[in-house]
């Protein structure tokens, strides 16, 4: 209200000698700010008058001028009450309540989401190029050089005005609406005096699935995820493996490095990161866990040409193989957690009866005070180490759930790919989730030469699984 600050400054300077307003709430419907323009007014000897409310300074104290700026304060605080009970009612409708992503624009009514064809097709070239290996900047280079108008200059009609943003695109290929996802009220505001914006916890998300035509598949929403989540870097020579980003190593958990050896780029491999990087006095953090290119992309290679070839020739054993290799094991931990969660729970209610048998105890005079207090800590602080063992149970018992083979999602990347011949960018990072290296066994009196290498490729959806 940069007017009223220029008044105030004016009443500080002593340049006002009366202050006149319609009513209270003109000045303000905040009883504390309310209150201190006041108390600023009657420090520098300014009469104010509000004169529908029948209020003059000069007359003295008003007792009803409180409760009027209590009333004030009431109505805003009750607007914004029923404002955003309007605000989640239209969430929980799934209606337009923000401004869309690009590539969908509100019906007439704001009632659903369109697609917008235009901008739709930009959505899904985006999400292609970066699944089969094209770099953010590398899209947005070449949507620039095409003369494709950003997001914000599609939306007001106008050509392209400066070239395409890393960050957006970032949050474009992040951006789960496109899958057909609704999600609203993820954040709200203190309060109608505070409009700093907070997150809400995900349990109070509106969340609706299926609510608009999916621009992207969402196979390939999840391969760009992983993308995401997997960066890549390039050697020095501005070499990139398609593996980069998906190699890890077995023993300290560091992404594997892509190296070349010197300048003739002979030799190319994966090596431990933490392995090259050495501490001020030369110590290594790990061991090498070196692995040549051409190695690993043909296991690579031969692992997806074998689990493809059996799920295209032979649904059903493929599904029981994988059940038996994946799922078996899974849902055995899941049991034994389950078990424990069962045997925690009972222990809990157990410390609950044992804790009102000693008050019991205590009121009776059977216990003493200092036993009594003793007991009950004890007791206390077992419930709660329970109840947080219990919490961590219940977390793994939902990410091994999670991490469950999900055979409808692999057999649409197989119906999509087909047979796999050969391995090339978007193929090793749709079906490829991650490869474990672990360390050589080193052939008896060399110093280099292998005599084994043990290598866990992890497909996605499926996991690690191995045909006997």
């Amino acid at each position: 209200r940069p007017g009223l600050n220029a008044m105030v400054d004016e009443v500080k300077a002593g340049n006002v000698s009366i202050v006149i307003f319609k009513d209270q709430s003109r000045l303000g419907r905040d009883v504390l700010e309310v209150g201190l323009l006041k108390r600023t007014f009657e420090d520098n000897g300014v009469r104010y008058i509000a004169a529908a409310d029948n209020l003059d300074s000069a007359n003295g104290f008003d007792i009803m001028s409180v409760f009027r700026d209590v009333i004030n304060e009431f109505y805003v605080s009750d607007c914004s009450k029923k404002i955003r009970t309007a605000k989640r009612n239209s969430a929980l409708q799934g209606r337009v309540i923000s401004k869309l992503p690009y590539g969908y624009k509100a019906s007439d009514d704001r009632s659903t989401w369109v697609v917008d064809e235009g901008a739709a097709v930009i959505v899904k070239e985006i999400f292609e190029m970066y699944a089969s290996g094209t770099g953010i900047a590398d899209i947005c280079r070449i949507l620039t050089k095409r003369e494709v108008p950003r997001p914000n200059d599609y939306l007001m009609g106008k050509p392209i005005s400066a070239p395409w943003d890393v960050s957006s695109t970032c949050q474009m290929l992040e951006n789960q609406a496109y899958t057909g996802l609704y999600q609203a009220q993820r954040v709200t505001t203190v309060s109608y005096k505070n409009h700093t914006q907070v997150k809400r916890p995900k349990e109070e998300w509106v969340v609706i699935e299926n609510h608009h035509p999916p621009l992207v598949e969402i196979e390939v929403f999840e391969t760009a995820q992983r993308l995401r989540n997997g960066r890549r870097r390039r050697t020095s020579l501005g070499e990139l493996s398609i593996h980069s980003g998906l190699v890890f190593c077995s023993d300290c958990g560091s992404s594997l490095s892509y190296c070349m050896n010197g300048s003739k780029k002979m030799f190319p491999n994966f090596v431990c990161s933490r392995y090259r990087g050495c501490n001020v006095f030369g110590e290594r953090k790990c061991t090498r866990h070196s692995i040549r290119l051409d190695v690993l992309e043909q296991i690579a290679l031969n692992k997806l040409k074998d689990t493809v070839s059996l799920a295209l020739d032979d649904v059903q054993t493929f599904t029981d193989m994988v059940y038996q290799s994946t799922n078996m094991d899974t849902e055995n931990i899941i049991k034994v957690k389950a078990a424990e969660v069962t045997k925690a729970n009972r222990r809990i209610a157990e410390l609950d009866d044992i804790i009102k048998k000693i008050y019991e105890d205590r009121v009776s005079g059977i216990l003493s005070d200092d036993r009594f207090a003793k007991m009950l800590s004890d007791y206390e602080k077992e419930q709660s180490q329970l109840a947080e063992a219990t919490e961590t149970l219940l977390a793994d018992i939902e990410g091994l759930k999670a991490k469950k083979a999900d055979l409808q999602s692999f057999m649409k990347l197989v119906n999509r790919f087909g047979r796999v011949v050969e391995l090339n960018e978007e193929i090793a990072r749709a079906f490829i989730e991650k490869i474990i290296v672990h360390e050589a066994v080193i052939k008896e009196g060399t110093k280099r030469v292998k005599e084994s290498q043990a290598v866990d490729i992890h497909l996605t959806y499926i996991g690690r699984f191995n045909i006997e």
